[in-house]
């Protein structure tokens, strides 16, 4: 895992943090396989971040199982979190489940938001002061933006051309985004 070539950032598709709910969502994996994989890798590779992307509200998630997503999170402490409202597709078996009213899908949606925005703003706060390498993605006469080796944004004020990966040291954040000179 310390070949250059391999990224220290891996985006897991966990869904839920419920055996049960995986299991309706026809998922190869437990809650307990997805703390071991995280843990294994952290063990390997010290630097490592992992992002996910968490369905809340599929159709039969009672608030247990909804906590059991939560307590994924932490277990794995996931930092960049897609998270997904369930909304029922046609043809599907889950659109044939008991489904659950929207404002609760939206509420335990917006919670799980919030947890990955302050897993996320941690995160990024950790970093000021190091070195990151940054693949440039826009440029313009304002600066360079891009994402940074463990997938967060950064921000240069500097023009950049764009395709390059540079190094930088991590100045400060603003708001979801590192701000970052070239070094």
């Amino acid at each position: 895992l310390e070949d250059p070539r391999l990224l220290p950032y891996f985006h897991l598709s966990l869904q839920s943090g419920n055996d049960l709910i995986l299991k309706r969502m026809k998922r190869r994996h437990t809650h307990k396989q997805a703390v071991s994989f995280c843990n294994k890798v952290k063990k390997i590779r010290k630097d490592v971040v992992f992002g996910a992307d968490i369905i809340a509200g599929f159709p039969t998630e009672t608030e247990n199982m909804f906590f059991d997503s939560i307590s994924l999170i932490k277990k794995c402490d996931l930092t960049h979190l897609h998270i997904f409202p369930y909304s029922p597709r046609e043809s599907t078996p889950a659109a044939k489940m008991p489904q659950l009213p929207i404002d609760i899908i939206k509420d335990r949606a917006k919670k799980l938001r919030n947890i990955g925005e302050k897993n996320l703003s941690r995160y990024l706060k950790s970093q000021i002061g190091g070195k990151a390498r940054m693949l440039v993605e826009q440029s313009n006469t304002e600066g360079s933006l891009g994402k940074t080796q463990h997938f967060a944004k950064v921000y240069i004020k500097q023009k950049i051309s764009e395709g390059s990966i540079v190094d930088c040291k991590i100045q400060n954040v603003n708001k979801d985004t590192l701000q970052a000179v070239l070094i």
